[in-house]
């Protein structure tokens, strides 16, 4: 292979192990944003559950003090009407963290694809610098007592 096929190969395994890098890195961020995403999900589900028992443990110590039957009808149909809404909010969020999960998942065999493409471009640079370096190295007369 002639110096200047070298350094063209050279030139075009950087740029592709340069571009594969950048990908790994972007990729990475989007990683990053989901799981902060994903936490933020879960801290929402927590803090909605502990108002929701605040709210319903208030409800239910009202309906323990009723003391007719209307009032505790009405009661009643306030606690229902909590238990659909805190139904229907985790629901949401549920769906939510799996949408970023199915996300997660598949940026994440992408990064595996570009892990594995990276070390595959590494490789075969190292192994044109070292074909070049031999290259030379075949090239560049001995001379006695020199080199």
């Amino acid at each position: 292979m002639g110096y200047a096929l070298f350094a063209q190969r050279k030139l075009v395994l950087d740029g592709q192990l340069n571009s594969a890098q950048l990908q790994q890195t972007q990729r990475s961020n989007e990683q990053y944003a989901l799981a902060t995403q994903t936490l933020n999900l879960n801290q929402q589900l927590t803090s909605m559950s502990a108002s929701q028992s605040g709210e319903l443990a208030e409800l239910y110590g009202l309906l323990a003090e009723a003391d007719g039957t209307t009032q505790r009808d009405t009661i009643n149909a306030q606690i229902q009407q909590k238990q659909q809404e805190y139904e229907q909010e985790t629901d949401s969020i549920n769906r939510e963290i799996y949408q970023v999960s199915v996300k997660e998942n598949a940026i994440e065999m992408e990064v595996k694809r570009l892990d594995t493409m990276v070390t595959t471009l590494q490789k075969q640079l190292e192994a044109v610098e070292e074909a070049e370096g031999s290259a030379i190295d075949r090239a560049t007369p001995k001379f006695n007592g020199v080199g």
